[in-house]
């Protein structure tokens, strides 16, 4: 590469000994425009042919990647949105069983309270015989206590049926 811009010099240097007689020097600058143009593509030319290259090619790469990227990243947008539809099924799900759910245990405790009711109904009917049987038992106490203390009355059976009366009005 060295050899042939020296060639290239010394052939210019030649072109500038020549004698036209001094009217134009088109033809010289010509020449040494060529010459000079000829080494800047000879040392420029492969170096950025390469680099040129490389860039394609790095670009093509780059946009490669960038789909491939892409085609994942729309993978998984699809994966997402199958996941959330299939946790909205499961939610829908999971709301409808929960509400037949309250259901039957709202049933079940009205059942029950009903159930307690008719049974403290039924405690509170027994409490009030037992209640009336006390009392009862407590006035035919009160009467017979009555009856032994005044001795004096027979214990026949108006006398003592005048004494409850009298007792339980």
């Amino acid at each position: 590469m060295f050899k042939i811009g020296t060639i290239l010099a010394l052939l210019s240097i030649s072109v500038f000994a020549s004698e036209h007689g001094g009217d134009t020097d088109i033809v010289q600058r010509t020449f040494n425009f060529v010459v000079f143009a000829g080494i800047v593509y000879y040392l420029v030319a492969e170096p950025l042919k390469s680099f040129l290259t490389g860039r394609t090619l790095s670009i093509e790469n780059e946009i490669k990647q960038n789909a491939t990227k892409i085609a994942e990243v729309q993978q998984h947008k699809e994966e997402a949105e199958k996941k959330l539809a299939q946790a909205k099924r499961q939610a829908g799900i999971i709301i409808s069983d929960a509400k037949k759910e309250a259901t039957i245990i709202s049933d079940k405790m009205v059942k029950m309270a009903e159930q307690d009711i008719v049974m403290l109904g039924k405690q509170q009917s027994d409490l009030e015989s037992l209640a009336e049987s006390k009392m009862v038992k407590s006035v035919v106490d009160e009467v017979i206590k009555d009856i032994i203390k005044n001795s004096n009355i027979g214990l026949d059976q108006d006398s003592l049926t005048k004494t409850l009366l009298t007792k339980v009005s």
